[in-house]
């Protein structure tokens, strides 16, 4: 998907939650799979040595809602993933408020254009499902994708895109 989307970190015009803000608000909702995730240890150790070694800094956002059962579910581990690694070399930005239009037709985002973020129809972000994590290096240029759910694990998916993109 990387060399279909000319995104950029600045793309990104709407204010974010931090990891601690996201976890104060959908705690509750969320806490089951926050707790219960145990993200592969030694893949951390990789992410967080590759970057460290690369000299670079990697940057996340994740667009989604509080209504989709899938962003409570990925969301929470990514942030999981984020605090386990715990280094300045990478952070992680959570936009949330991601609307459906029930009445979009064949063709139209399905993204409501009004009650959602501006990133949700910004045809530079390519949302097609919830939750999106987007990966960029510390200047801001888009490296690529998460789609609603990993092909791996999400922390194995994470070092695959720093391994082909960095």
């Amino acid at each position: 998907m990387k060399s279909q989307m000319n995104l950029k970190w600045n793309d990104l015009v709407s204010p974010t939650m931090t990891p601690d803000e996201y976890l104060e608000i959908y705690g509750d909702k969320v806490a089951y799979n926050y707790e219960t995730y145990e993200p592969k240890a030694a893949v951390l150790e990789k992410i967080k040595s590759y970057l460290k070694n690369k000299n670079e800094k990697l940057k996340i956002v994740a667009l989604g809602a509080d209504w989709c059962p899938d962003c409570s579910k990925n969301v929470p581990r990514m942030i999981k993933i984020v605090k386990l690694i715990n280094s300045e070399d990478i952070s992680l930005h959570i936009l949330y408020g991601i609307m459906v239009n029930a009445l979009h037709k064949p063709g139209e985002t399905i993204w409501h254009k009004k009650r959602s973020p501006p990133e949700a129809v910004d045809p530079k972000f390519k949302l097609k499902a919830i939750p999106t994590f987007y990966f960029f290096n510390a200047n801001g240029v888009f490296l690529d994708v998460i789609v609603e759910h990993p092909k791996a694990s999400i922390e194995k998916d994470t070092l695959e895109i720093l391994e082909k993109n960095m």
